[in-house]
């Protein structure tokens, strides 16, 4: 399966710094040790989640560098509003990244990248700005949707 399902409490913890977490996968991207099964757990604000390095279904020689961040669980009710309302989300994502939603009824965001001429300023965006809208996005998602909301 692709992105691989995230059990539903995957996070150790002790979660390193999201400034330091950076800094060290710029550091790895620049010698080179970026390879398919690295992981590394991120957290910012509420959003937890995973930055990883896997194979590509696609191009077994260019892998991608993966960001998959945990949002909620599907509720149970209204859920034809609430995978409407992701699709519009995604819309506003404007294709950086997208909700996905796995075997196991969880929300997530996804944003990645071939690693292929990824150059740090790259990997940096794309964590920090991914974050970013996983925080955002997950308390809009829950204030619309969450156990309190009538359908």
């Amino acid at each position: 399966m692709f992105p691989r399902a995230l059990p539903k409490n995957p996070m150790p913890k002790q979660i390193q710094a999201l400034g330091s977490l950076v800094a060290d996968l710029v550091e790895g991207l620049e010698e080179g040790s970026l390879r398919p099964g690295f992981v590394a757990h991120v957290r910012r604000g509420s959003a937890e989640g995973e930055v990883s390095v896997v194979p590509n279904p696609r191009d077994p020689e260019i892998p991608l560098l993966l960001i998959t961040l945990e949002i909620m669980d599907v509720p149970p009710d209204n859920r034809e509003g609430f995978f409407r309302r992701l699709l519009e989300l995604n819309g506003i994502l404007c294709g950086r990244a997208s909700f996905w939603v796995g075997g196991d009824d969880r929300v997530r965001l996804v944003a990645g990248r071939p690693m292929e001429d990824l150059d740090p300023s790259e990997l940096v965006d794309l964590v920090l700005w991914t974050s970013e809208q996983a925080d955002e996005f997950d308390d809009l998602l829950l204030d619309e949707f969450g156990p309190e909301a009538t359908p």
